[in-house]
C-alpha cells in the first residue's frame, strides 16, 4: 500500500519535524530509496548521507544510512554538518550511485527535509523521484544496519575542489573587508579553512535560526545589513561586503558596505560579467522563469543564448549535463558554475564574487550601478501569501486574465511556470503556487522600486477583495 504522507515537492520531500518528518518516515522513504537503488541495477555503487545544522538531522542522517545498510548498500555517512552540494560533490567524486541530503534549505526551522542527489552530482530529477515515490509502501521491511557505514568527512575534498576554481592567492592580496553570514547554517566556518580572511557573523549552530527562516532576504537579515555598514565604516578605504548563504549553502545573496541589498537577480548579473569580462569563459546562460529582464539584455550584450526554464534548479542541471552552460541561476539565489558539479553552490559563488571585487577594486553596489547606467535601472520583490489554495488563484487569473494590472496594458501573458503577466517596459509580475510550501509567491520586476510597489499592491487589494 502507497504511503500518502511522503510526497516530493519541487527538490524532495520535506516536512514538519515531529508531525510527518519523523524517524519512522525517514526509514520508510529510505526504504524506498533503497529500493529504486535496486531496482535500477545500481546499488552495488553505494549511497553517501549527509546533513545540515537543523534539528536533529544528524540522527535522520544515521537512520537513512542504517536502512541504506541494512540492505546492503555501501553507505558513507558524514562526520558533520554540511552544505548540500558538498554532499553532491561526494556523491560524484566518489562515483556512487547517490545521495540523500538531511536538509529543508531554507524552510521554517520546525521543517526537515529528505533530498535526493543523483550520480553526476546535482538534484534528482522529476522521473527519479517519482520512481522513489512508487516504491513507498507503508510498512518497513528493511532492518537497521550499521555494518556497510563508512564514516567520513566529506569538507577537505570539496573545499580542494572549490579552490580549484577560483584565484585564492587574488582574494587574499587585495584589500577586502567581506563578512560572511551563514544564518547559523551549515556553511559556517568554510570560507575561513579556506585561509580566508573574513568576518563571521552567525556561525553557531543554532536550530531555531536565531528565530527567522535561513533564507537571505532583507527581512531575515536587518542585523547583517546593520553589521556590513558598520564594518564600511570602520574601514572607510577598504572594499566591504558581506556575503550570506542560507541554511545548507546552496544558495546566495549579499550585502554591499553602503548597506544595500544584493538580491539574487543582481548576485546573477555580477557574476556573469565576472565570468565573460574577466574570466573569459565560454558558454551559454540558463535562468530561471522568475528571473530579471536585466539577464537578457547582458546576454547579448555578451552574445550568449539564453535559454529559460520552469523554475527549479533540477531544469538548469539538466541543461548543464547535455549544454556547455556557463552560469545558470534560480531567483531563490542557486548559481550554477561551468567546472563544477551541475548543481548550485553559495560557497563558490561568494568566492566569485570577492574575486570580481578584487579584479576592478570597486565593490559590489559599484559594479552593479555600472552595469544599469549601461542597461537601464531594474528593481525586484517578492509577496508570500501563506496559502493552501495557490494552485486554485493561479488557475482562476489563467482563466480569466484581466486585460490591464495596476494600470499597465498587458501586452503578454506567459505560463511556462505559474502565470506571469508582461507589460511594454521589460515590468512583469508572476503567481506562482509554491511547490515546496503552503504559499502562493508572487513575484514582480520593474524599472522601480515604486513601480514594484504599485504592482505588489496592486495584487494585495485583489487578494483582499
Amino acid at each position: 500500500m502507497k504511503n500518502k504522507i511522503i510526497q516530493f515537492g519541487t527538490d524532495g520531500w520535506r516536512a514538519k519535524i515531529a508531525e510527518d518528518f519523523t524517524f519512522a518516515n525517514v526509514q520508510i522513504v529510505s526504504q524506498a530509496f533503497v529500493n529504486y537503488l535496486i531496482a535500477s541495477g545500481i546499488a552495488g555503487k553505494g549511497a553517501a548521507v549527509g546533513y545540515d545544522n537543523r534539528f536533529e538531522s544528524e540522527n535522520f542522517a544515521r537512520t537513512a544510512a542504517e536502512i541504506c545498510s541494512g540492505a546492503g548498500i555501501k553507505t558513507y555517512l558524514s562526520s558533520v554538518s554540511l552544505p548540500s552540494p558538498a554532499l553532491s560533490y561526494t556523491v560524484k567524486d566518489l562515483n556512487l550511485a547517490a545521495g540523500i541530503m538531511i536538509t529543508a534549505s531554507h524552510n521554517p526551522p520546525e521543517w526537515n527535509g529528505f533530498k535526493i542527489k543523483e550520480s553526476f552530482g546535482g538534484s534528482s530529477f522529476p522521473e527519479t523521484t517519482q520512481a522513489v515515490e512508487a516504491q513507498l509502501s507503508d510498512k518497513l521491511g528493511i532492518t537497521p544496519s550499521s555494518n556497510n557505514i563508512e564514516i567520513i568527512n566529506p569538507i577537505p575534498r570539496y573545499l580542494k575542489k572549490i579552490a580549484s576554481l577560483v584565484d585564492l592567492e587574488m582574494i587574499k592580496s587585495h584589500k577586502l573587508k567581506v563578512a560572511v553570514d551563514p544564518m547559523h547554517g551549515s556553511g559556517a566556518g568554510l570560507f575561513k579553512q579556506l585561509g580566508l580572511d573574513i568576518i563571521e557573523i552567525r556561525g553557531n549552530r543554532d536550530p531555531l535560526f536565531g528565530g527567522v527562516n535561513p533564507e537571505p532576504l532583507p527581512v531575515n537579515l536587518e542585523d547583517s545589513i546593520s553589521f556590513t555598514k558598520n564594518l564600511a565604516l570602520k574601514y572607510s578605504s577598504e572594499l566591504c561586503a558581506c556575503i550570506v548563504l542560507d541554511g545548507d549553502a546552496d544558495r546566495i545573496a549579499a550585502i554591499d558596505g553602503s548597506g544595500t541589498f544584493i538580491n539574487t537577480h543582481n548576485i546573477f548579473e555580477l557574476l556573469l560579467r565576472h565570468l565573460v569580462v574577466h574570466r573569459k569563459m565560454t558558454g551559454n546562460v540558463v535562468k530561471t522563469f522568475n528571473m530579471s529582464s536585466l539577464i537578457d539584455k547582458l546576454c547579448r550584450q555578451y552574445n550568449r543564448r539564453l535559454d529559460v526554464t520552469p523554475i527549479g534548479f533540477k531544469y538548469i542541471a539538466a541543461k548543464m549535463l547535455k549544454e556547455d552552460i556557463l552560469l545558470g541561476g534560480e531567483e531563490s539565489g542557486g548559481m550554477g558554475i561551468k567546472g563544477f558539479i551541475p548543481e548550485r553552490d553559495g560557497l563558490l559563488a561568494g568566492l566569485m564574487l570577492m574575486e570580481l571585487m578584487a579584479y576592478e577594486k570597486m565593490t559590489l553596489g559599484q559594479i552593479l550601478a555600472e552595469i544599469m547606467q549601461e542597461h537601464g535601472y531594474y528593481s525586484y520583490s517578492r509577496s508570500d501569501i501563506h496559502t493552501a489554495k495557490g494552485r486554485e488563484i493561479v488557475d482562476g487569473l489563467k482563466n480569466n486574465p484581466p486585460v490591464e494590472f495596476a494600470g499597465k496594458k498587458i501586452i503578454k501573458i506567459e505560463t511556462l511556470d505559474g502565470l506571469k503577466f508582461c507589460f511594454d517596459d521589460d515590468s512583469w509580475i508572476l503567481f506562482r503556487a509554491s511547490g515546496t510550501e503552503p504559499l502562493l509567491r508572487i513575484y514582480a520586476e520593474a524599472r522601480s522600486a515604486e513601480e514594484v510597489a504599485l504592482l505588489l499592491g496592486d495584487w494585495e487589494k485583489l487578494w483582499k477583495s
